[in-house]
């Protein structure tokens, strides 16, 4: 796989943002109405401890921190995020279908959200399952020998952390492929990284280093804005409020950009490594046997 550039495929989302920077703002637009909602209904919402169990605290998190429209602002998040990612995804794939900045809500959508939750579930499962048998198989020796029960464990988290990289990594592009295939192609999700593995996982450390250094100066910004909030300045109480709600406009718009940013550049890295893995393969297989006319002459014998 020598052929295929790690660096070009983590770069992608640069030149995506340059090509299409209408689109960008738009997507950019769409996070920040998301964020401005989610604001609102955490302000309007008031705090209500109904239990002090953990179980209770933990399955009320979120209308207590949203308030009543709890649902609508967690269903919106999951409708701006599907659709973010594959208006990137249709960028790459399908640059010449530039309507709606290449936003839809169709078939495409519902099935890259389908298949989406059930390889989070499959590595969910999957991943947790060499650490369990580890486990069980060797508490017998942990019992015997209490004093490796450490080691024993240590071994099986990194067991358990490598195979769901592996497994995140072999499945990573299922959601762009479901999406370029417009169809559900089971049989071909785990073959199509076969042989990329590496590829993929220097993809990926480059994404992660692109991410460390856009999240360097987004934390900085925002901790500059956040500072100025809390300094105490004696001005009439309609300024400093109408102040702050700049401030706050300016966090969103801040924070949309950064995410969208961040979601532009992982997923135009997949859609970019799909799209030159496909092109590769399809190099590699043989052509097919020409076909041979009925009025061909005999061979002779």
């Amino acid at each position: 796989m020598s052929v295929l550039s790690p660096l070009d495929a983590a770069t992608e989302g640069f030149r995506v943002m340059r090509r299409e920077p209408r689109a960008v703002v738009a997507w950019g637009v769409l996070w920040l109405a998301w964020i401005v909602c989610a604001a609102a209904s955490t302000a309007s919402s008031r705090k209500v401890v109904l239990s002090n169990t953990a179980l209770h605290r933990t399955s009320w998190e979120i209308f207590e921190r949203f308030g009543p429209f709890a649902a609508l602002v967690v269903a919106l998040f999951f409708l701006v995020l599907g659709g973010t990612v594959i208006a990137v995804y249709r960028a790459i794939l399908q640059p010449q279908d530039r309507r709606f900045f290449f936003m839809r809500l169709g078939r495409d959508e519902f099935r890259v959200a389908i298949i989406s939750v059930a390889a989070f579930v499959l590595v969910a499962v999957f991943g947790g399952a060499p650490g369990f048998l580890l486990v069980m198989f060797a508490s017998p020796i942990m019992a015997a020998v209490p004093a490796l029960a450490r080691e024993i464990g240590e071994l099986g988290a990194w067991v358990t952390v490598g195979l769901e990289i592996w497994l995140c990594v072999r499945l990573s592009l299922i959601a762009v492929e479901t999406f370029a295939e417009h169809r559900f192609h089971l049989s071909a999700y785990w073959p199509l990284t076969k042989g990329s593995y590496w590829y993929l996982i220097f993809c990926y450390i480059i994404i992660l280093l692109v991410f460390i250094l856009l999240t360097i100066p987004y934390l900085l910004i925002v901790g500059m804005f956040s500072s100025i909030a809390f300094v105490k300045i004696k001005v009439a109480g309609i300024v400093w409020r109408s102040a702050l709600l700049l401030i706050a406009f300016i966090l969103a718009a801040i924070t949309a950009a950064y995410w969208v940013s961040m979601l532009v550049m992982f997923c135009a890295c997949q859609a970019y490594a799909y799209r030159v893995i496909v092109d590769h393969q399809a190099k590699l297989e043989p052509p097919p046997p020409p076909l041979v006319s009925a009025r061909s002459p005999m061979p002779p014998r």
